[in-house]
């Protein structure tokens, strides 16, 4: 591994280089048929730098798994947030990550796809999201008291799971992809509407 490789390149350095590329490259053509050397290849690196930073495919593709977990958690689990404007989350989200989001919707989608431990992984780690924020706004006095705290979060994870699923054939409805961020917005603020019109407490 050669020093230049940990500096910056167009203001992105190597080993966030080597988390894009893998990023892309299993939501391409899945795990098990990309090569480390495909990855380094493709982000201009070593093979080196891999064994430096994370030893193994599988550690990459660990960390990237907690990468883009934490694009959500950030913005989620954020002190700034304001409890009464969810649809500000979803904002902040996209201009944080706007460039990654293709990449990102495309890697999630693959791995539940190929229902793998990768795809069991990320389910887990994204009910584990879904089942705070749902203790959040039970804390905050936010949902009422008939709502099934039970599978609340489940069906949180159906809606936003489900579309990444779904994406393909709903682009072929729509013409373009869902996921723009016109479309993205409008998705949100349906879906924040029907939980707020569904499990919220009267205002």
């Amino acid at each position: 591994m050669s020093a230049s490789e940990e500096k910056t390149t167009n203001g992105v350095d190597g080993r966030q280089r080597l988390l894009l590329e893998a990023m892309r490259l299993f939501a391409d053509r899945g795990f098990d048929a990309v090569t480390v050397r495909d990855i380094t290849q493709a982000a201009g690196v070593s093979v080196g730098l891999v064994n430096h930073h994370y030893g193994s495919k599988d550690e990459l593709r660990k960390a990237v798994d907690e990468h883009v977990i934490e694009q959500f958690e950030e913005v989620l689990f954020s002190d700034d947030i304001d409890p009464g404007d969810p649809l500000g989350w979803v904002e902040d989200w996209i201009d944080k990550h706007s460039d990654e989001w293709e990449i990102s919707v495309g890697y999630m989608r693959r791995a539940l796809i190929d229902g793998s431990e990768w795809g069991s992984t990320l389910f887990q780690r994204f009910f584990s999201i879904a089942r705070t924020t749902v203790d959040r706004l039970d804390a905050a006095g936010s949902l009422r008291p008939d709502v099934d705290r039970l599978w609340l979060p489940f069906l949180i994870v159906y809606l936003e799971l489900g579309t990444l699923l779904l994406a393909p054939h709903v682009e072929a409805v729509l013409g373009r992809s869902g996921f723009d961020r016109e479309l993205w917005q409008r998705r949100y603020t349906a879906y924040v509407d029907l939980i707020k019109r569904g499990v919220s407490r009267p205002e």
